[in-house]
């Protein structure tokens, strides 16, 4: 078996999903921004106006500058390097194997969200693909910006 994009990346983001699911994010993401993609763990990689990519982290919360530009960006997500540390490509891997994979408006959720003490797969820490389930994700955007910005924060903004 070989994961394709599909199997790593969301990228078919129409604007209205766009502006829902970053929505809960607001408190943390300022100024203007489109959508490079969302990894299927539901981390956003966003262009801005300047050229650079961020990256925001729905298991901490932070926006960090992953690229200075689009075309640096590009070269590196087509890094099998890359795909393991941010798109989470072996993990994404074995659940395949498993059976569990994400459909369209779908994307993997941990249990409990890192913020409460379960692993964060993006700082190297093991998942135990028992405590990966399926969510729908405007869902897992919501529970992340509860559990790292606390359950008002992002509501209504």
């Amino acid at each position: 078996m070989k994961l394709t994009w599909a199997d790593l990346l969301i990228d078919d983001v129409s604007a209205d999903s766009f502006q829902q699911w970053l929505l809960p994010w607001s408190p943390v993401i300022g100024g203007q921004v489109a959508p490079a993609f969302m990894s299927k763990f539901g981390t956003w990689f966003l262009r801005r106006p300047k050229g650079h990519v961020e990256m925001l982290d729905v298991f901490t919360g932070e926006v960090v500058r992953v690229s200075d530009t689009y075309e640096q960006f590009v070269g590196d997500v087509n890094d099998p390097t890359w795909q393991e540390a941010y798109l989470l490509s072996p993990l994404v891997f074995q659940l395949h194997r498993e059976g569990k994979i994400a459909g369209p408006g779908q994307c993997y959720g941990l249990a409990p969200h890192p913020a409460f003490g379960g692993p964060n797969p993006l700082t190297g820490d093991p998942v135990d693909t028992r405590f990966v389930m399926v969510l729908d994700i405007a869902v897992w955007q919501d529970l992340c910006r509860q559990a790292v910005l606390g359950p008002e924060a992002g509501r209504g903004a």
